[in-house]
């Protein structure tokens, strides 16, 4: 086989970046593809990530068999095709379950799951077929097996960086997610047919002379290599799912987060893998992989460490935000993940006995790899932060990379790699019974929010008697007042008020449904000061609810109907028609809203839940002037509503200060309350932010809601 630098070697480095590229696309596109039909949930986003890469496990288990079999260069192009196919399905499949609505028939729970593999599988399985059959076709000696492998994995992580990057940044922003995801198609379609012109010839090759040099028995028995990448992919994926809910408490949650965040894993993986390889070639003894894993350890540890000490000096220069977020990333994340990224080439070298079972072996390490990255992703995301919290959570990750150390080498014959082995463990164990709820001030934590319930202060850090706030990472969403029910002290709160009264005037017994509980503020003042109300409260996450009724004072007895559930399967699958005269969206997300609850489809199911005197109440967070999200959602109200008015409660109109804007959509004309308090923004000067901005219409296709937020993003001070 030719090396690396041969035109073939490069197509072949390309099909594999190619298709790890498209393949993280797809599963970016995957959770916007499924929320009109089970909502976006973390049981959505974990469904989605187990599916692909249950995909990946199988893909590349039954490819290193395919590729050993008969490891032909041709065989790429086939596999493109099917894979072209697949990422073809994942647009065409929303349309088909639209047409026939049998997902309707199968409960919330199981159709979580199964949307998610039946959208996302295909696709998956098919393009991690690419990986073994390159690594295979790379390998042209058994002593080049770390190195082959780590530069295929890197080409694949590389890939799946700029898919992630482009995506978030660029391409939602661009074109809408079925046409992204039948681009993909055509570029593995194309793809498929450059490797057929290149790679043209026999359809089959003869089987390589193996050399008695080429012919090794393996160091590292395969049941404990097949352990020790499982249990430090569950420790890679544990880190990085929890590297978002610790970011997430200094600079909030939106796509910056996300984007910065993950890229900076994806690119220390890379590195780890390219790393790996070649230090797996030049030392393939067992002592030095366990010395990479006890490394990976102590790098875990420090993470916690390095965010105490960052949070507490912010030493990080101010300026934009995604330079910051992408700044705390690196220095707290590279390191881990680039050690752990060198283990999987390292593991492939110490048991690859020849060339002829590279594939299989290779593709079968991966795919235990991609096994604990499955368990890693659903035991953090469903147990592990909620049962022990970020931090500590941390620590436990560190501890699998010591326990593999075990499997790897006897170390306790080896006093080289107790004593740091020692060491590191006691501070992880020291760590976890450090790290109390007490420590770290955090009131509870979920698998959505780190919950802090605390005392309230003024401006000039005075407490306030009876006043207390909830924040949900590093949002402050309500003021409570333990001694007054009736108490709201955001202003668009008090424009919520003042619609239900009007709205009380024409119904005596309104009904009122609240998407986004939050501190349940509003809810709390609606039936105290109309105890006749009917108020049904959506919001997703059951830890912010108990929260309000075990430390803000919310009273039971009140009679607020609460669904813990994504508020758009509640809207269309759960609510009654024409049900509710009044109808708010408060579910803030740091500064946006979540993208699947601003679709003309999701206003227009809204609508049909609206009496006919009914309205609607949309709360945005932008800057008027040169925000181009509020004018979105107001474009997008207009095409389901007769009649749209942005409102305020603000007492100086400053269109170039970010505000809180509730945006009236009904049947009906607005009439203003003659409370004072709500302003309306002048339709002229609405229609002129709309021409200025050209605001599009958001749509199950096409809702760039971070995108349209992102200046809002960079342009925000930091508290911190």
């Amino acid at each position: 086989m030719p090396d690396s630098r041969t035109p073939n070697s490069i197509l072949v480095g390309t099909v594999v970046f190619a298709a790890n590229a498209g393949l993280l696309v797809l599963q970016l596109l995957a959770g916007k593809f499924l929320a009109p039909f089970v909502g976006s949930s973390l049981e959505t986003w974990s469904a989605v990530i187990g599916a692909v890469l249950a995909g990946i496990a199988l893909g590349n288990a039954y490819g290193g068999r395919l590729a050993d079999a008969n490891p032909v260069p041709r065989r790429l192009s086939v596999v493109l095709v099917i894979g072209s196919l697949a990422a073809a399905w994942t647009a065409v499949c929303p349309v088909v379950l639209r047409e026939i609505g049998w997902y309707r028939l199968v409960p919330l729970g199981p159709r979580i799951p199964l949307l998610a593999v039946i959208l996302c599988f295909p696709a998956s399985f098919t393009l991690s077929l690419v990986t073994p059959l390159a690594i295979r076709i790379g390998l042209p000696d058994v002593t080049k097996a770390g190195r082959a492998a780590g530069r295929v994995f890197a080409l694949g992580t590389l890939g799946c960086l700029v898919g992630n990057y482009v995506t978030g940044f660029y391409l939602l922003s661009l074109l809408p997610i079925d046409v992204l995801a039948m681009g993909i198609a055509g570029v593995m379609l194309a793809l498929a047919g450059i490797t057929a012109v290149v790679f043209r010839g026999p359809s089959s090759v003869a089987p390589r002379q193996i050399e008695p040099q080429q012919i090794r028995p393996s160091i590292l028995p395969l049941p404990r290599a097949y352990l020790v990448v499982f249990l430090c992919s569950f420790a890679a994926m544990t880190l990085e799912l929890t590297a978002v809910r610790l970011l997430a408490q200094v600079f909030g949650v939106s796509l910056f987060t996300w984007t910065g965040a993950i890229g900076v894993m994806l690119a220390g993986t890379a590195a780890g893998n390219w790393l790996g390889g070649r230090a797996a070639d030049r030392s393939a003894g067992p002592d030095s992989l366990a010395r990479g894993l006890i490394a990976a350890a102590g790098s875990t540890v420090l993470v916690d460490l390095l965010f105490l000490l960052a949070v507490r000096t912010d030493f990080l220069p101010a300026g934009d935000v995604q330079f910051r977020i992408v700044g705390w990333s690196f220095l707290l994340f590279f390191v881990p993940m680039l050690l752990f990224g060198t283990v999987s080439p390292r593991v492939i070298r110490l048991v690859v006995p020849d060339v002829e079972s590279a594939g299989r072996l290779a593709g079968r390490i991966y795919a235990w790899s991609t096994a604990g990255a499955i368990a890693g992703t659903f035991a953090t995301g469903f147990r592990l932060i909620a049962e022990l919290g970020m931090l500590r959570t941390v620590l436990a990750a560190a501890l699998l990379p010591l326990a593999a150390v075990c499997l790897v080498t006897p170390v306790f014959r080896r006093v080289s790699l107790l004593y740091p082995l020692s060491i590191i463990g006691g501070a992880a164990f020291a760590g976890l019974m450090a790290f109390t709820p007490d420590v770290t001030q955090i009131t509870k934590e979920t698998n959505y929010y780190a919950i802090y319930v605390r005392p309230a202060k003024t401006e000039t850090g005075e407490l306030v008697p009876n006043q207390f706030t909830l924040q949900l990472d590093s949002l402050v969403h309500s003021r409570v007042d333990l001694t007054d029910p009736t108490f709201l002290h955001y202003k668009h709160e008090r424009v919520q008020m003042d619609l239900l009264q009007a709205a009380a005037q024409c119904s005596p017994n309104p009904r009122v449904l609240v998407i986004g509980g939050g501190g349940y503020t509003f809810p709390r003042c609606a039936k105290t000061l109309l105890p006749t109300c009917t108020m049904d409260v959506v919001e997703i996450d059951p830890g912010v609810t108990a929260a309000c009724y075990e430390k803000l004072g919310l009273d039971p007895a009140l009679g607020i109907a609460t669904f813990n559930m994504d508020g758009r399967q509640f809207v269309t699958e759960r609510a009654t028609e024409s049900a509710y005269d009044l109808i708010t969206l408060d579910a803030v997300n740091d500064l946006s809203v979540p993208a699947h609850l601003l679709t003309l489809e999701f206003d227009r199911a809204v609508k049909r839940l609206l009496s006919p005197r009914g309205i609607y109440l949309l709360t945005v967070i932008d800057v008027p002037a040169r925000g181009r999200l509020w004018t979105a959602a107001v474009r997008t109200l207009q095409e389901a509503f007769p009649y749209v008015v942005v409102l305020s409660g603000a007492d100086n109109w400053n269109p170039d200060a970010q505000s809180v804007l509730v945006i009236y959509a009904a049947d009906t004309p607005f009439v203003l309350p003659k409370s004072g308090r709500t302003k309306v923004l002048p339709q002229g000067e609405i229609e002129r932010y709309l021409s200025e901005s050209r605001p599009v219409v958001l749509t199950d296709r096409y809702a760039p809601v971070d995108q349209l937020m992102a200046d809002v993003f960079r342009i925000r001070k930091m508290d911190r």
